[in-house]
């Protein structure tokens, strides 16, 4: 049974709309087509024979094979999405890492995390109403800018982020210096564009980072409360093996 898509918040549709035009748009390591396409390998990820594999394995290396193909890319990007998409909760600093010495760029292994953290948004909102998934927009046209932050730095993180007090230029409005600045706010800022409809979706769908230690209920008018809120995402948080 879906859900009236009258009785949905604007801000939801809304904020659902400005992630399709930002997938379909050339991006700092992708072109418009490619970061479609890895909305198409997003959706197939959940079929793969392969991964259905490795995640019953005890190890997920253990388990040699191919992956479904959905969209034409390069062999480690279709793995991260896979990864990604199937089993989360055992990626890890090595594995990582062996992406990125295989040749990955560690933009591009941003990018690609943003966007199919992005999609999965949008289609499990869809799911859960029982309301078919938005139809994949058309890649827009243009070059990626190849863009990096001079701010970024390697620290604990599995890659390079913008540390609080990095922010400069055309991403100056990152995330707001004054105020709470937890690392999973700063964890797609190597590519600003990401962080930005990471937030987005943040603010539409749950509150702004800065809000989260000190919102009540006085603070929003959702049909659950704080409590129920946090009971949900936790629970959700559990059932995506969320290791943060």
């Amino acid at each position: 049974m879906s859900v009236d898509a009258q009785l949905i918040r604007r801000e939801l549709t809304e904020s659902h709309g400005r992630v399709w035009a930002h997938l379909a748009a050339p991006g700092t390591w992708l072109s418009g087509g490619e970061r479609v396409a890895v909305a198409v390998e997003t959706r197939a990820a959940v079929h793969c024979e392969l991964c259905r594999r490795r995640k019953e394995a005890l190890s997920p290396a253990s388990v040699k094979g191919e992956h479904a193909v959905a969209a034409e890319m390069p062999d480690a990007r279709r793995e991260l999405i896979h990864r990604l998409v199937t089993d989360p909760g055992r990626i890890t600093r090595s594995w990582v890492h062996g992406l990125l010495d295989g040749g990955m760029d560690d933009c591009e292994y941003v990018e690609v995390a943003g966007l199919v953290s992005a999609v999965i948004v949008v289609d499990t909102f869809h799911v859960a109403l029982g309301m078919q998934l938005r139809e994949l927009p058309d890649a827009g046209s243009g070059e990626p800018t190849r863009r990096r932050p001079r701010t970024a730095e390697a620290g604990e993180g599995y890659v390079p982020m913008i540390p609080v007090g990095g922010l400069e230029g055309d991403y100056a409005d990152l995330y707001d210096e004054r105020a709470w600045v937890p690392n999973v706010h700063r964890a797609f800022s190597l590519v600003p564009d990401a962080t930005r409809i990471a937030d987005d979706l943040m603010q539409s769908h749950y509150f702004p980072y800065e809000q989260v230690p000190r919102y009540t209920d006085a603070d929003h008018d959702y049909g659950i409360d704080k409590i129920q809120m946090e009971l949900l995402a936790s629970r959700v948080s559990m059932h995506n093996d969320c290791f943060y």
